[in-house]
């Protein structure tokens, strides 16, 4: 057996070194690669030099591609931190401002210049730029902590254990919550004129709807944390958790709607006994009943959606 039997053939000699040349030619090495006095005079152990010199090349360029990767993951951290603290800092400026319309309006009010219930209204708008501001808090701790944008699927994975899902869902609560409070003191005064005479049964109805609206908010974060927490424990798998995160959303979209076109009718129907006698404006009739409709087909949507889902959930 010829001596040169486990060498390798010329021809792949050859393309080893033409690899070689090209890959160092990439990175500006060439001239390395002219001054051969290195290579091995064995066609084998040239085959193996140039193999390493290729893999460590091929290890420098992954080394360039890791760090090119690093770079761009900072620098989208970087952008979506800066777009963020942008958010918050406007988010402070309107807190600034409507701390500072409360404290106006309820000075107001003290003199007898303004109602309560517009102080109930401002403290209203208090309370939500409160929970926007710690809101894009927590979306900027999350982005520290991932380099992405915060994740709102109610199947959103765990951040170093952290729930950053839930956290925000339980902020979220807290508007609906303090509206809820202030709604049912509207309500009240709301009554009180009516039973005095000088309010409307209107005013009475539009608050008994919102109430109702900000109760299904608050049931809906309850069910979806339910749920949440279900699908953390492996009770669930994900898109199977998010299509019942849907489904509860529809169906409380649904129950607030409901009360909105209840309203609604009982709203035409009084226009209509008004026009009647002629105390009340036919364009007022028409615009009523359109907004009855528009309702109406918000609800077949609403409708339609949960049929999908439930589909879907194979219900």
């Amino acid at each position: 057996m010829s001596s040169h039997a486990h060498e390798p053939r010329e021809e792949f000699v050859e393309e080893l070194k033409g690899k070689l040349r090209a890959e160092l030619r990439r990175q500006n090495l060439t001239p390395v690669l002219r001054g051969a006095r290195w290579m091995p005079q064995s066609r084998l152990a040239a085959g193996f030099a140039i193999a390493a010199v290729i893999i460590g090349s091929m290890a420098l360029g992954g080394g360039v591609v890791a760090a090119t990767y690093e770079a761009h993951f900072t620098e989208q951290r970087d952008a979506l931190l800066a777009t963020f603290e942008q958010q918050l800092a406007l988010a402070h400026q309107r807190l600034a401002l409507a701390k500072r319309q409360l404290q106006d309006i309820e000075q107001r009010i003290a003199v007898g210049l303004e109602q309560k219930e517009i102080g109930l209204d401002m403290r209203s708008k208090v309370n939500e730029a409160e929970a926007e501001v710690k809101s894009i808090e927590l979306d900027l701790a999350e982005i520290r902590a991932t380099g992405r944008e915060p994740m709102q699927s109610l199947s959103a994975p765990l951040v170093s254990g952290r729930d950053f899902v839930t956290e925000r869902w339980r902020l979220g609560m807290a508007g609906p919550a303090a509206a809820l409070v202030l709604e049912k003191d509207r309500m009240i005064a709301a009554q009180r004129r009516v039973e005095t005479g000088i309010g409307k049964p209107e005013d009475v109805e539009a608050a008994t709807t919102r109430i109702a609206e900000l109760e299904a908010a608050l049931q809906g974060f309850e069910r979806k944390t339910a749920i949440r927490q279900t699908f953390l424990k492996g009770g669930v798998p994900g898109p199977t958790a998010d299509l019942r995160g849907l489904e509860v959303e529809n169906e409380l979209r649904r129950k607030a709607l409901t009360a909105r076109i209840d309203f609604a009718r009982r709203r035409v129907q009084d226009i209509k006994s008004r026009v009647a006698v002629g105390t009340a404006n036919p364009i007022d009739l028409g615009e009523a009943e359109l907004r009855l409709q528009e309702l109406q087909l918000e609800m077949t949507k609403i409708d339609y959606d949960l049929l999908l889902i439930r589909k879907q959930l194979g219900k």
